[in-house]
């Protein structure tokens, strides 16, 4: 047995972290202790979510470029397409926002993932009384009241506006074209 005097108690003051939702993590958990999700895919889901927190953390942001080899590589999944129907998942349980952008040579960039508020579960890791998608009040961790819009009515705006700016982008940039195109004659 080690000599405890030799051992230091972790300290997190300077240390870089990854943040993940406790609502989150045992909403999966209950999802599994319920049988709506296999072992393997409980395991799966919660190897994606910590990859996706761990990554969020590294670039200090809660929107982050994720294609599926960064995936692979941090979650320790080896199939794309069980990544996929993680991603799928935590999608429908609006823990994070999906946005795929073409680049100019029309193919996929690495998706947007945004990680998402789970104000939408309560302390336990149910869905509160007003759940996802609906508008209501809800309860945080303190007890107090929370007025919400609805996250699939959230979800959606972010999607239309991150579509919007990806229009406005391909736009102004088909126009710097032609203008450069314009003036080289």
């Amino acid at each position: 047995m080690p000599n405890p005097t030799n051992q230091k108690v972790r300290d997190y003051r300077e240390a870089p972290f990854a943040y993940q939702d406790k609502p989150a993590l045992r909403y999966m958990r209950q999802q599994w202790i319920d049988k709506h999700v296999s072992d393997d895919a409980y395991r799966n889901l919660r190897d994606v979510y910590c990859a996706l927190t761990e990554i969020a953390s590294n670039k200090a942001s809660q929107t982050i470029e994720a294609s599926n080899k960064t995936l692979r590589v941090y979650s320790g999944l080896k199939d794309w397409r069980t990544i996929k129907k993680c991603l799928d998942k935590l999608e429908e349980w609006t823990f994070i926002a999906i946005t795929k952008t073409r680049g100019e040579d029309a193919r996929f960039k690495p998706r947007g993932i945004t990680l998402l508020s789970v104000l939408h579960l309560t302390q336990n890791g149910s869905q509160s009384a007003s759940k996802a998608g609906r508008q209501g009040t809800q309860t945080a961790w303190d007890g107090d009241d929370i007025e919400v819009r609805g996250l699939k009515e959230i979800k959606e705006n972010y999607k239309e506006i991150n579509g919007r700016s990806e229009k406005l982008k391909s736009i102004a940039e088909a126009k710097a074209n032609l203008l450069r195109k314009m003036s080289l004659k």
